[in-house]
């Protein structure tokens, strides 16, 4: 559920999470090992061990977990995005920065090499920060190619799936079709359908190739996933100044451009220390939740 929380927000990736909670190769490797086979062999005599092979209860737990995040999050988020945005994002900038110093640990060893991943990957993520929105489009074929580049990032740390959809333009899009789905209305569900037809292509062949790098280069991978954190924090600082603006299907104004800037102390619309409660909060959080799951994969 927390991942899918995540996934919501454009900024936060869903795969940081898995990363934290000791998750992410275990993951990788189950995504990797669904083939038709396999799924086939569920409906055969031999279905307990095909189960078993495509890690069914972690797979179904987590799917059913993001899921139902999904559904119920999405308006909360909205509203907080509406209506306290600095907090939120204070929050999830002390998320993301513990996120990095906590697998910044999982690196075996540092070196020359390791830090200069660490950096190409900070600037990726940074680089895809600055990207200016797009106003996408509607069409089914789009949105399948718009669903298979966000599951990608949704599983890449530090690269927010929610902000690929807000880059794509398609990101109003989705919004509209969960609340369509809420609603049981037809275009909702085929919005989805296709979303999520492009994601399963789009997971299937990326998680052989993570899996193939974590194999041969683990080292390496977890730096520049530590450099992708990192690289993301411009994206998700609380303070931002609007420079550009344009408008939507709707007919209403959205921000389109925004830069970083540092916040006005005595202005009480800064809301700076709602801010720093909140950062602390999603560091406190962060530490809590790594600290758990470590206990159970441990025991």
């Amino acid at each position: 559920m927390t991942m899918g929380a995540a996934d919501v927000v454009p900024g936060v990736s869903g795969g940081t999470i898995a990363l934290i909670t000791h998750i992410y190769e275990r993951l990788i490797n189950a995504i990797d090992n669904v083939s038709l086979s396999l799924v086939l062999q569920l409906f055969s005599a031999e279905r307990k061990k095909a189960w078993d092979a495509l890690d069914g209860s972690f797979l179904l737990a987590l799917a059913l977990g993001i899921g139902t995040s999904i559904l119920l999050v999405t308006g909360g988020i909205s509203w907080l995005l509406t209506h306290y945005p600095i907090p939120l994002w204070a929050f999830f900038f002390g998320l993301i920065l513990g996120s990095a110093f906590v697998l910044k640990n999982a690196v075996s060893h540092w070196n020359i090499v390791s830090i200069l991943i660490l950096l190409l990957g900070g600037c990726v993520a940074f680089g895809i920060g600055l990207v200016s929105p797009s106003e996408g489009s509607e069409s089914l074929i789009y949105l399948f190619f718009c669903g298979l580049l966000v599951v990608i990032a949704m599983i890449l740390p530090g690269i927010s799936g929610a902000f690929i959809l807000v880059l794509l333009g398609a990101y109003g899009t989705a919004l509209e079709a969960v609340a369509q789905i809420k609603a049981f209305q037809t275009e909702g569900f085929i919005v989805f359908a296709v979303m999520a037809s492009g994601g399963l292509v789009g997971l299937k062949v990326f998680a052989k190739l993570l899996r193939w790098l974590f194999t041969q280069y683990k080292n390496a991978v977890f730096a520049v996933m530590t450099g992708f954190l990192l690289g993301s924090l411009y994206k998700v600082w609380p303070w931002k100044e609007v420079t550009q603006y344009y408008t939507n299907s709707s007919g209403e104004r959205e921000p389109l451009t925004a830069i970083s800037v540092m916040p006005d102390i005595l202005n009480s619309d800064a809301q700076v220390t709602l801010a720093i409660t909140a950062f602390l909060l999603g560091l406190i959080l962060l530490f809590l939740l790594e600290r758990l799951s470590k206990n159970k994969s441990d025991a």
